[in-house]
């Protein structure tokens, strides 16, 4: 699955081993990432706002694994965070809040045993935008197109939503042709304006070069190879 092989190959780079040393012959990172995909699975509740899954997971550890951890707890919780947003993307559902993970000592828990706790919680914070959940009765999204076909909705919920290939950006694009805070999503009342930010390679609608501009239904928005459609609902 690339979702786990990722999380291996960043905690490689921000440990350099130290987890293959710390779980020998007993819990392995992958094992933890492992079971809170499949919590996220067991978890998931179908509504008519999408399908909402747990964002907020406690792990469980003996207190001998706990102390092979200490100093690292929080570079771990951090990288199965991105776990838990990566494997909600994939598989197209929704989290009411951004995805916590926080660890504990079970106290009857042996050297290799770990439980998870998943649980639905609105307390840790707005979720990714192309995340959150669906507003009841439509509302106006940003569709990723590519070959003609929407392959994700943003929904736009928020006054403003910052486009860019900056990490933590409303809309993250992987796209080398934008730039890292490329454009701004603005939305006052019923009116949803893009605005671009200065960007080097420029923001286009309807393929005319733009500073600013009120979107209307189907208008599209070029940032490098990138195309994102305005669907007013």
């Amino acid at each position: 699955m690339g979702i786990l092989r990722d999380f291996e190959n960043r905690l490689e780079r921000i440990v350099e081993g130290f987890f293959s040393k710390a779980f020998r012959s007993s819990i392995q990172p992958v094992e933890l990432a492992k079971r809170i995909l499949r919590d996220m699975d067991a978890g998931k509740t179908v509504g008519v706002r999408g399908v909402l899954v747990p964002n907020r997971y406690v792990v469980l550890l003996s207190q001998e694994d706990r102390e092979h951890l200490t100093g690292m707890e929080s570079a771990l919780a951090q990288e199965l965070e991105m776990v838990v947003v990566d494997g909600a993307r994939e598989r197209d559902f929704s989290l009411v809040a951004r995805p916590e993970v926080v660890f504990e000592t079970g106290e009857r828990l042996k050297r290799g045993d770990f439980r998870v706790q998943a649980e639905i919680s609105e307390a840790t914070g707005p979720p990714p935008a192309d995340m959150a959940p669906r507003p009841a009765g439509g509302g106006p999204v940003l569709a990723l197109v590519e070959d003609g076909e929407p392959l994700r909705e943003y929904p736009i919920t928020a006054e403003t939503m910052t486009i860019g290939r900056l990490a933590g950006s409303e809309i993250e694009l992987k796209d080398p042709g934008a730039s890292r805070k490329h454009a701004e999503i603005r939305r006052q009342g019923d009116a949803v304006t893009v605005v671009d930010l200065g960007s080097t390679n420029g923001t286009q609608v309807n393929n005319k070069i733009i500073k600013d501009h009120v979107l209307r239904d189907g208008d599209r928005i070029t940032i490098g190879r990138t195309t994102l459609e305005f669907r007013s609902r």
